[in-house]
Formats: C-alpha cells, sequence, structure tokens
C-alpha cells in the first residue's frame, strides 16, 4: 500500500469517526456530511454508505437513500440486508412493485430470511396490496420470530383490521382489546375503541357496537366519524332501536364538525329516503356525487330515488354511472332489471341484467327466484311489473356507511406470492357496453302525483364555480 493509499485510508476512518460522534450527538446533517467527506476519500466505502443511507432514510429521504443503497449493490449484489432496505424505502414512497421486486430478492440472497423487520415490511406491502391473507401470514411471522418485535402493537392493529376484513370477527376484536391499554402511536385508546364498535356492527351486535361508539362520544362529542356510525345505526331496520330523526340529527351533527365528508352526504340522503322525503334526499345525494362523483354505491342509491319517483331514464342514468364504475356489484344490475322490467315491460333486457346479477352472487336465492318467476310469467305472456330488490339483495342496504362490498374487490395485488408458491388473481369480465332504453319511458303503471307536478333534474357532478351545489331548494322545487 503507498504512502497516498495510507493517507487516504487514515482520512477515511477520521472523517467516519467525526461522523459517528456528531451521530451520537443527534447532529444527523453534520454527521452526513462528515460521512461524505470520508467517501471522497474512498468511494467504495460500504460503511460510509450505509451511514449515509441509513440517515437518509431515518429523515425519510428514501429517495436519496436509495440511491446510496444501490451504491453498495453495485460493490455487493447478493446483499440481502441492502435489498431488504431498499423495499422499505420503496413501500414508504408507494413503489409497491419495486418493492415486491426488492424483498423478493433480499429473501433470496439473506442466509436466514427469518427476519422480522424484512417480514413486518412485507406485511405492509400485502396490506397495502389488499393481499389480505398474505399480509395476515407475514404479520404473524414477526410475532412468532419476535413476541417482543418493537412494532408488535402496530401488527395487532393490523391483524385486528384484516380478521375484520375477513370477517372473522371474534379473532379481530382479540386483538384490538389486546391493544387497548397500549395502542400503538399516533392512536389512542379512542381509536381502539372505534374498531371496536364498528367489529361489533358488522358482527350485527348493534347494542354492543353502540356502547363502543358512545364511549368514543363521551370523550369527543365531536367525533365526526363516531357521529356518522350511530347515525348509520339508528338508520338500519334491524338495529332494535331504529329512529330515522335520531339518524338525521347524528348525521347533521357529523356533517357540522366535517361538511366535506362525502359518506355522511350520502347516509343524510339515505335518512331522508327511508322518510320519503325525496327533495331532500336528492340534495344530500348531490352534495355526495360532489365531492366524490366515482362512487358505485351513491349512484346506485340515486338511482333507486329516481326509480322510487318514476323518472327511469335518470335511474338508467344513474345504474349506468353505477355499472361503469365497478361493473361487478350484483345489486346494481338486479336493480337494473327491475328498472327494465317497469319500462314498457322489457323482459329480455331484464332477464339479461338479472342473469348477470346472479353470476356475480350465485348464492343469493332471492335473484333465482326472480328469474324463475319471470321466466314463467314471459312464457304465460303475463306482465310483469318490477319491484325493487328486496333489503337483502338490494346495494343501498347491504354497503354500510364506508361503502364496503364484497363484490367491489378488484383484481389488485402482486403477480405472486413472496415465496415460491404462485398466488393468482381472479381474471374479472370485461366492462359491459352503454345501455338504452327503448323510446317509450312511461311506466307500467302511470305517472306518481310527485312526477305529474315537477321532476327532479338529473344528478350534476360538474360545477363550474368549484363550488359545493346549493343546499337551498328554489321556490319551484319547494312546491313538490
Amino acid at each position: 500500500m503507498s504512502i497516498v493509499q495510507k493517507l487516504a485510508l487514515k482520512n477515511e476512518e477520521l472523517w467516519s469517526q467525526m461522523g459517528a460522534f456528531c451521530e451520537s450527538l443527534g447532529e444527523t446533517e453534520r454527521a452526513q456530511i462528515f460521512y461524505e467527506n470520508a467517501l471522497r476519500n474512498n468511494p467504495n466505502s460500504i460503511q460510509c454508505l450505509q451511514q449515509i443511507a441509513a440517515l437518509c432514510q431515518n429523515r425519510e429521504q428514501y429517495a436519496a437513500a436509495v440511491e446510496y443503497f444501490q451504491q453498495i449493490l453495485n460493490l455487493e449484489p447478493t446483499n440481502g440486508e441492502v435489498w431488504g432496505a431498499i423495499g422499505h424505502c420503496n413501500l414508504m414512497m408507494d413503489e409497491l412493485q419495486k418493492a415486491y421486486s426488492s424483498y423478493q430478492q433480499a429473501l433470496y440472497h439473506l442466509s436466514n430470511p427469518k427476519e422480522p423487520k424484512l417480514w413486518y415490511g412485507i406485511g405492509i406491502l400485502y396490506d397495502r396490496y389488499g393481499s389480505y391473507d398474505h399480509a395476515e401470514e407475514a404479520f404473524t411471522s414477526v410475532v412468532a420470530l419476535d413476541p417482543d418485535f418493537e412494532k408488535a402493537n402496530e401488527i395487532y392493529f393490523r391483524l385486528g383490521i384484516i380478521y375484520k376484513q375477513q370477517h372473522r370477527y371474534d379473532t379481530s376484536l382479540s386483538c384490538f382489546r389486546y391493544i387497548l391499554s397500549n395502542p400503538p402511536k399516533p392512536l389512542s385508546e379512542l381509536d381502539i375503541w372505534f374498531q371496536i364498535g364498528h367489529v361489533h356492527e358488522q358482527k350485527k351486535e348493534f347494542l354492543e357496537a353502540k356502547k363502543a361508539y358512545e364511549k368514543v362520544l363521551a370523550e369527543n362529542p365531536n367525533h365526526s366519524k363516531v357521529l356518522q356510525q350511530l347515525g348509520w345505526l339508528y338508520h338500519q331496520e334491524n338495529s332494535g332501536f331504529t329512529d330515522q330523526e335520531t339518524a338525521i340529527s347524528f348525521l347533521t351533527r357529523s356533517l357540522e364538525a366535517d361538511l366535506n365528508d362525502a359518506q355522511t352526504w350520502y347516509l343524510l340522503g339515505r335518512g331522508y329516503m327511508a322518510q320519503q322525503k325525496y327533495i331532500k334526499a336528492y340534495d344530500a345525494y348531490q352534495q355526495a356525487v360532489y365531492r366524490e362523483g366515482r362512487n358505485p354505491t351513491f349512484w346506485c342509491s340515486i338511482g333507486v330515488l329516481y326509480y322510487k319517483i318514476n323518472q327511469y331514464p335518470d335511474a338508467l342514468d344513474a345504474y349506468t354511472r353505477a355499472i361503469h364504475l365497478n361493473p361487478y356489484i350484483s345489486e346494481v344490475w338486479y336493480d337494473l332489471g327491475t328498472l327494465y322490467e317497469s319500462c314498457n315491460n322489457q323482459i329480455s333486457d331484464a332477464l339479461d341484467a338479472y342473469s348477470r346479477a346472479l353470476e356475480l352472487d350465485p348464492n343469493n336465492p332471492h335473484i333465482k327466484q326472480t328469474i324463475e318467476t319471470l321466466k314463467k310469467q314471459q312464457a304465460s305472456g303475463v306482465k310483469s311489473h318490477g319491484q325493487l330488490s328486496s333489503s337483502k339483495s338490494q346495494i343501498s342496504s347491504n354497503l354500510g356507511p364506508n361503502g364496503v362490498h364484497t363484490s367491489f374487490t378488484g383484481p389488485n395485488g402482486p403477480p405472486k406470492q413472496i415465496r415460491e408458491n404462485a398466488h393468482s388473481n381472479a381474471n374479472i369480465g370485461a366492462r359491459p357496453p352503454q345501455m338504452e332504453l327503448r323510446q317509450d319511458m312511461r311506466p307500467v303503471g302511470g305517472a306518481t302525483a310527485i312526477e305529474r307536478q315537477q321532476q327532479l333534474p338529473s344528478m350534476n357532478t360538474n360545477n363550474n364555480n368549484n363550488s359545493p351545489p346549493s343546499t337551498h331548494h328554489s321556490s319551484q322545487r319547494e312546491r313538490l
């Protein structure tokens, strides 16, 4: 080794020591400067590259961290730990496919891939993709490998959410109760009570859900989401304490706390629909679609509104929008079939829509019965009178305030699980073509009184003033 090389080595060592000292004092920016000076003396110093990359990662400068980690891989392409670190950075930048590839490389190159932090990142990756089975497997691996893992409570929270999505409600409740006294930051005990309430609600244990929500409300009377959930509970017919006025009161309070929540406006419309206050329901739905115009649930309920007042062209437009946003919700197709039945007795079109609904929900006896009845009527030449789907089948009854529906899950997720076993996703059919009603749009039973006086306008999602539509009615519409 020459004198120049020895001098460079000593300079690298000195700058590295100064960087480590500043890092110990929490002066991370100065530490990085010293480490970079060390790199000038030895550009291939893996230790300095790792230190700088770690500093960037801790300061959430993930793109810069990846650059330094990549320099290490240029020197050591089989460094599994660095591949895992790059996976974490890509995950934080929401570069999911890159994170997937990096984690795959980490598992391939690590001599012992049973690293809790690595599987924690893989669990979050699958959680982001919506691959809940794989996410659960990864998270449970973490707590099995290290029961005292620093983010164990966060993992139990995530598992609680996953189990709720999987309808494993008792296991979900166990996870939430386990962390109730020590929730992961930045969550609080009230956040956990909210989740407990939501699980009870999914279990149809409405009184228990109400008690959990009221615990949150006692501490935070203006919690918009809790007010929203309580409004939804009081709206539901099978809750045991149904009261539409109370529901509307809670939802109105929720809007006072958060005027821009589209779901609350939507539920308020549902409350007014239950009271047959169609103008108020229309206004609430208008506010909802202004804020979230691509929600198929909203458009299906808007279709139900128009159907109720015999404005069939507008109902068709709303159902068509819902289907174009998500063609895999059986209840929208069912309600479309009902609409076709009601419009000039379009039985063939109705049967096509009902058949599509049955394909998406093959175990639904209500759809099967409807198709059988309609085929018999078609064979005998008897005219049909469509009716909106029952509460069991209709989307507006199945979908909760968050618009969650099992049929809404699309073909997301990585091409295979991060291991040798392949994980494929269901192949879902193509989007349906635009649908039209025949020219004769008059309802089978004639126009209702409300239609004879004044029709509601078509729902508008465009607003040139960039402001929400007014909630005040014109004098002409008030006469409805």
